[in-house]
């Protein structure tokens, strides 16, 4: 025990979190009472940035009657658009309409020519407004960090633009406990402890991250903290489960990677799970299949420099392309003699109060990057004391509260901007920090703004305004244009993937869908477009290139109520095999089989269903003659695929179903029905995965 190391081990993981009195107090559950909200799903706001209305206010003396008047004639003449007028606002001001939505950018160029008329007061664009993004979590409303002006970090705003989709964090801490708003979220970590009497686990490094308590007396640790599993709900707990709190990225996937356990941990084991989160080899261990875009470090140790061990591994992780963040400990001291927070390339986060002030206990420094709130923080915990309890929640202060959120801010640009580098991210966050309302000194650029960090993305990365990321296998419904209107999306496609298909289906009138990799299609440039009569359209690249693809839907006539969903599959499935099943026997569709073949799955897991994610490979030629369904336990029918559709061969989709609080455990099949006569094909496999 006399050991230096072990010692520096020991200040390695109390100086990440400063627990306040009641932080281990019980914690009521109100998971009974939410059961009686609704989930609605949030409405995508394709013309967020647009509108088809004016207002103008005309002086009180020269108040044109109700209607169109000269000047709306007049503009109509100079600009060729068309106006109808709609009613008479509150304060006399009238407002008219456009023919059809424009740009915010086309409005303003029409207020101009307004504008020149003398009998005008003013005129501005009618605003298309929406509600902010609020998760249905029963105690999101104590998550006053995220969503109070003054000291929060205003990311109800920024959930409107993005919620960390296909983002991984790697949560390099404590490991983690099986909690039920984590779960769904978490991916295979691994446990670096190499020590077995820190471990405390009976073994040493291997793949379960899990946490088995830190309980250890003799270091003055008298009840096991949940520090991992804290950090991991700040960053990500699952929303919109009816369920305890939100994460900031709560889309995004935690990477649990055990680093620190009974009296702490040390500076090798830390490095080398820096390493193994990045997606960079480490000698002797299996490599992480889901490499971090981010990496959360919210422990720390005395070092009056960066050690050279922990120098190179962030190095090592920024060159894979993650981002580094550090909490800069609370012992109100400068942050150059604590590591990892005092080495160069990572994010040094400080701790700030609900009344947006520097946390007195917060260290401080040149070196401070960023300050988010430390104080009161309600997370994820367990109620155990030395061993594993239940599930529950806790409030708790300190910069290992700060840096998570950090964390997930992160996440939310990788998810609009998956070729962000680490230093963008970095200068992102600090460009946008909101000022300390009083004079901080150490305290980096100020206080963490979401919503401003979200909204700077778009200015180091100009695509088109317009443009709408697809997300693997969920589908963008709803779709609308006029004839000549271009709809444009983009998908972003992994190291790995294959069978990407891009399927354009139902509603009305006459779309048609192009797609081009690198750069965005036009009329003329484009890889693939079928260009059939209707809205029913495919292409399918086998052997996608990785990066982004680019996609159109043109208005051939007026179109509306349309669907488009892109899908792919990864070679390398790191699905949980616990939540996830498969049969991959070829069983044959015959022709005109109209009782249908099935393929069944014994899926042995307890619980609800919730929201499953089926993957499915149909081999035929004529895909238009085969309906496709899902066969619960309960003998329940659900309609994966209609009669009729797109034309082409093989049907490969991801396909995302809400289940709620059906039964997971027995006997699923999918059946399929052939229709027509055009050629034999066959199930070749599919899948089911559960949260």
């Amino acid at each position: 025990m006399n050991n230096p190391l072990f010692y520096f081990s020991v200040y390695l993981f109390t100086l990440g979190i400063f627990f306040v009195d009641s932080s281990f107090s019980a914690e009521t559950n109100d998971d009974n009472l939410s059961q009686i909200r609704q989930q609605i799903p949030q409405q995508q706001h394709l013309f967020a940035d647009s509108t088809d209305r004016i207002i103008i206010k005309y002086k009180s003396s020269e108040v044109p009657s109700p209607g169109l008047n000269e000047i709306t004639l007049s503009v109509t003449e100079s600009t060729g658009e068309n106006f109808a007028y709609v009613k008479e606002s509150f304060n006399g001001a009238q407002i008219i309409k456009l023919d059809e939505k424009k740009s915010l950018e086309e409005i303003d160029k029409i207020i101009q020519e307004i504008r020149q008329f003398s009998q005008v007061v003013y005129v501005e664009p009618d605003l298309m407004i929406y509600p902010l993004y609020t998760p249905n979590d029963s105690r999101y409303s104590e998550q006053w960090h995220f969503f109070e002006d003054i000291g929060g970090i205003r990311l109800s705003q920024a959930w409107d633009s993005s919620q960390g989709e296909n983002t991984v964090v790697a949560v390099v801490d404590s490991g983690y406990r099986p909690h039920q708003d984590l779960l769904p979220n978490i991916l295979p970590g691994y446990d670096m402890v190499s020590d077995l009497y820190i471990a405390n686990d009976g073994n040493g490094r291997d793949s379960d991250a899990q946490d088995p308590g830190d309980y250890a007396p003799e270091c003055n640790t008298y009840i096991s903290k949940w520090h991992g599993t804290q950090v991991a709900g700040i960053v990500a707990a699952v929303a919109d489960n009816n369920r305890g709190v939100a994460g900031t990225a709560f889309q995004a996937r935690l990477l649990p990677v055990r680093v620190i356990g009974r009296c702490g941990g040390y500076l090798s084991d830390i490095a080398d799970g820096i390493i193994w989160a990045s997606g960079a080899n480490l000698a002797g261990r299996p490599v992480n299949q889901n490499p971090a875009n981010v990496i959360n470090l919210s422990l720390g140790g005395e070092a009056s420099s960066c050690p050279q061990t922990m120098a190179q591994a962030i190095d090592i992780a920024r060159l894979q392309g993650a981002t580094i963040v550090a909490a800069a400990g609370n012992s109100a001291q400068n942050i150059s003699g604590i590591t990892p927070a005092n080495c160069d390339g990572v994010i040094a986060v400080a701790a700030s109060t609900r009344a947006a002030a520097p946390a007195v206990y917060s260290n401080h420094g040149s070196a401070i990057d960023v300050s988010a709130p430390g104080e009161w923080i309600l997370s994820t915990h367990n109620s155990g004391l030395i061993t594993p309890g239940n599930d529950t929640y806790t409030v708790t202060s300190g910069t290992s509260m700060s840096a998570p959120q950090v964390s997930g801010v992160a996440a939310l640009l990788y998810a609009i901007k998956p070729n962000i580098t680490p230093d963008e991210v970095e200068q992102i966050i600090r460009d946008t920090a909101r000022p300390f309302p009083v004079d901080c000194t150490g305290c980096g650029s100020g206080i963490l703004d979401a919503s401003a960090a979200v909204a700077q993305v778009g200015i180091i990365d100009p695509v088109d305004p317009a443009l709408i990321l697809l997300q693997n296998g969920i589908p963008k419904t709803g779709l609308f244009g006029d004839a000549g209107s271009m709809m444009r999306f983009a998908i972003d496609i992994p190291v790995g993937a294959n069978d990407l298909s891009f399927v354009l289906n139902g509603g009305n009138g006459d779309a048609d869908l192009y797609v081009q990799f690198a750069t965005e299609p036009s009329l003329n440039s484009f890889d693939c477009r079928p260009y059939l009569y209707g809205n029913s359209e495919r292409c399918r690249i086998r052997s996608p290139q990785p990066g982004r693809y680019y996609v159109m839907v043109h208005g051939y006539s007026t179109f509306s109520d349309a669907n488009l969903v892109a899908n792919y599959f990864l070679e390398n499935d790191t699905s949980d095999p616990n939540n996830t099943f498969k049969n991959q026997s070829d069983i044959p569709i015959p022709d005109s089989a109209l009782n249908g073949v099935s393929s069944p799955l014994t899926v042995t897991r307890v619980g609800e269903s919730g929201q499953i994610d089926i993957s499915i490979a149909i081999r035929h030629p004529a895909i238009r003659e085969i309906l496709v369904e899902l066969i619960d336990p309960n003998g329940g029918i659900h309609s994966l695929k209609s009669l009729g559709g797109y034309n082409g061969e093989d049907f490969i989709e991801n396909i995302r179903l809400n289940l709620a609080t059906l039964p997971s455990q027995g006997i699923w099949n999918l059946r399929v029905k052939d229709f027509g006569v055009t050629g034999i094909g066959y199930i070749d496999n599919w899948q089911i995965r559960f949260p």
